[in-house]
């Protein structure tokens, strides 16, 4: 009993060491307090931006469509390549969390090797 709690803990205890802190404050993301990316638009269209003032990921809120009442609609701009997600709903923090957890969002860049991964991962194709 004690070994399994003490393997929980250090689990527990790894998984808070080794995760970075993401705070939204007045359209800019903060990664562990140092300032990373910037946001713009609307509640329902949000782009993401580089520090270097480049869109790289556009996040679409979509209600009320054809293809169901609500979902996601994610972009990434640089590869041209997108992802719909209804059973998932991103906000914009969870949305650079995962993008995070999934090493896809590493030192502010994104890396193009791992979008597709990502994509594959929560692409639920809603509209096709």
């Amino acid at each position: 009993m004690n070994t399994k709690l003490l393997s929980l803990l250090f689990l527990t205890f790894g998984i808070f060491v080794f995760s970075q802190k993401v705070t939204i404050k007045k359209d800019i993301i903060y990664l562990d307090a140092k300032e990373c990316l910037k946001i713009t638009g609307d509640s329902n269209n949000v782009s993401i931006v580089d520090l270097n003032g480049n869109e790289i990921i556009f996040l679409k809120f979509i209600h009320n469509s054809r293809y169901g009442s609500v979902y996601n609609k994610i972009t990434f701009l640089g590869q041209g390549l997108t992802l719909t997600s209804q059973s998932y709903i991103f906000s914009k923090k969870l949305l650079i969390e995962k993008l995070i957890e999934s090493k896809v969002l590493n030192n502010c860049k994104l890396d193009e090797e791992k979008v597709n991964t990502f994509i594959m991962k929560y692409d639920e194709n809603i509209e096709r």
